[in-house]
Parts: structure tokens; C-alpha cells; sequence
């Protein structure tokens, strides 16, 4: 009997997905110098935009969602493939070097309709997905 895990193979032509923990992706970290709401939206900065971007590396991916449209953190995450907390960081880190630009949704001023506003908003957006 072997150790490894079997591989996969359901017959389909896509590569098996991978088996990387996604802590490995933020070095065993869980916060970020930035604090980066759930429901923030993440923009592209000018220095985000002209930066070369290895395909290795593991913000490349939330760097090309975000090229085109304004996306929350959590449509990031869903979009991406990573777990919420590793795109928290991982956003949380590109923020802390200008890469991207956070814009909060809520304040302790939002109300409780604008509250329900934003999240059926992005209820809809992760059921699009």
C-alpha cells in the first residue's frame, strides 16, 4: 500500500485540479497590513496596470479579474478559486504595495436598507458566476 493519494481521472479533459493548501499561497499568513472588508470592491491602480506580472505568481489571478470591472473581495474569491481568507490577504497585500485600490461599501453610517441593497447585489453577482 503507498502513501500517495491517488490520482484523478472522471475521463475529463480538464487537468486535475491541484493539491496546494491555500495557505502555501500567502506563506502561512491570515491578515494582511490592510484591513480588507468582504464586501469591499477592489480596483486596478495605474501602478497595478503597468506592473509586469509573472504567471507564477499567485495575485496574477486577482490582478486580471480586476483589469475590466470593479469586483467585491468575496466575487474575487469566488471567480479565483481561493478560499475567502487567502483572498483577503492576498488582496490585502496587493493594496499595501498600490497595486489596487479599496473602496469601502459600508460605513457605520450605511443604513439598514443600504446594508440589504449591497447584499442581494452581491448575492446576485456570486449566483452569475
Amino acid at each position: 500500500m503507498t502513501d500517495e493519494p491517488p490520482e484523478w481521472d472522471d475521463g475529463a479533459e480538464e487537468p486535475a485540479a491541484s493539491v496546494v493548501r491555500p495557505y502555501t499561497l500567502t506563506s502561512g499568513r491570515t491578515t494582511s497590513e490592510v484591513d480588507v472588508p468582504l464586501e469591499a470592491t477592489v480596483e486596478l491602480t495605474v501602478e497595478g496596470r503597468s506592473k509586469r506580472w509573472p504567471a507564477h505568481d499567485p495575485t496574477r489571478r486577482i490582478v486580471d479579474l480586476c483589469a475590466d470591472e470593479l469586483l467585491s473581495v468575496a466575487e474575487i474569491a469566488a471567480r479565483a478559486g481561493l478560499a475567502i481568507g487567502v483572498a483577503r490577504v492576498l488582496v490585502g497585500d496587493l493594496a499595501a504595495e498600490g497595486s489596487v485600490q479599496l473602496q469601502q461599501t459600508m460605513t457605520d453610517s450605511t443604513s439598514s436598507d443600504e446594508r440589504i441593497n449591497l447584499i442581494e447585489r452581491t448575492l446576485r453577482g456570486l449566483r452569475d458566476l
